[in-house]
């Protein structure tokens, strides 16, 4: 019975530091960082759509999406292939770095059907203060 709860214990003391861990990197890109905006966009739409952000250059990126749609997911794809690199379900507020050039895709939905609503995204380049 001491083996079983030491594993439960160390379990939750993983997920704790794992939560601590993303809100220590949040509040370090929002503390030490300038948002330089290079595509900042809203728009009244309806139906299932999506926004492909132009080709951006490698670097470190803070993404927002939001609106009054669903945001369904972020995806980061190549620029050549758009094959998926990354994906991020359920996701409306981000930071990204690569090494590599990249295409930001963000799936919105409307809150109801046949409804139309409005989708926004913002995309800024992180700078060091």
């Amino acid at each position: 019975m001491g083996l079983i709860k030491k594993l439960f214990v160390g379990f939750f003391l993983l997920i704790l530091l794992g939560v601590i861990a993303v809100f220590g990197m949040q509040y370090y890109y929002d503390a030490f960082y300038d948002k330089v905006p290079v595509e900042v966009k809203s728009d009244t739409v309806s139906g299932d759509v999506f926004y492909l952000s132009h080709t951006l250059e490698a670097g470190t990126y803070k993404i927002e999406a939001g609106g009054t749609g669903v945001v369904k997911g972020i995806k980061i794809l190549d620029p050549e292939t758009n094959e998926v690199i990354s994906s991020y379900e359920d996701s409306t507020n981000m930071v990204y770095g690569s090494a590599k050039p990249f295409v930001v895709r963000v799936d919105y939905s409307p809150p109801n059907p046949d409804e139309s609503y409005t989708a926004t995204v913002g995309i800024y380049r992180l700078v060091k203060k």
